[in-house]
């Protein structure tokens, strides 16, 4: 039987100016601190609605910061210095590694998990109410 790490890619390559350059999924710590620099980014995190024309058009510093944090061979400076077409093609590729089911998919399951470590109560189950006791 085949383990997680033969059956799952934990990096992949992406021809850019005739190199193979590496990605990887972008670790926790690096998204908590993207998150906390690009209100942008935040906020399109926070509503689970990833649109791609939208991702590329934020901020070149977001950008090459998503895409250094994903590429250990590119800084921010030399992220910054790539054509539109191989941010694309790299951010396409860092969040196939970060999440391979999808952004969607991935937010629906940290929210179901943030109302296991909460209260207990799923965020998007409906709201209960307790009923008064009669007295008798």
């Amino acid at each position: 039987m085949p383990d997680l790490l033969s059956i799952a890619p934990l990096a992949e390559t992406v021809p850019v100016r005739g190199q193979d350059v590496v990605v990887h999924g972008v670790d926790v710590q690096s998204i908590a601190a993207l998150l906390a620099r690009f209100p942008d980014l935040r906020k399109m995190w926070a509503t689970g609605q990833w649109d791609y024309a939208q991702l590329l058009g934020m901020s070149d510093e977001m950008l090459s910061a998503v895409i250094a944090a994903g590429v250990d061979v590119l800084d921010e400076a030399n992220a910054a210095n790539l054509a539109l077409d191989e941010k694309a093609e790299l951010l396409t590729s860092i969040l196939r590694m970060t999440m391979p089911r999808g952004p969607g998919p991935f937010v629906a399951t940290l929210t179901a998990l943030m109302g296991t470590v909460g209260d207990g109560a799923s965020p998007t189950a409906p709201a209960t109410t307790s009923r008064s006791r009669s007295s008798v």
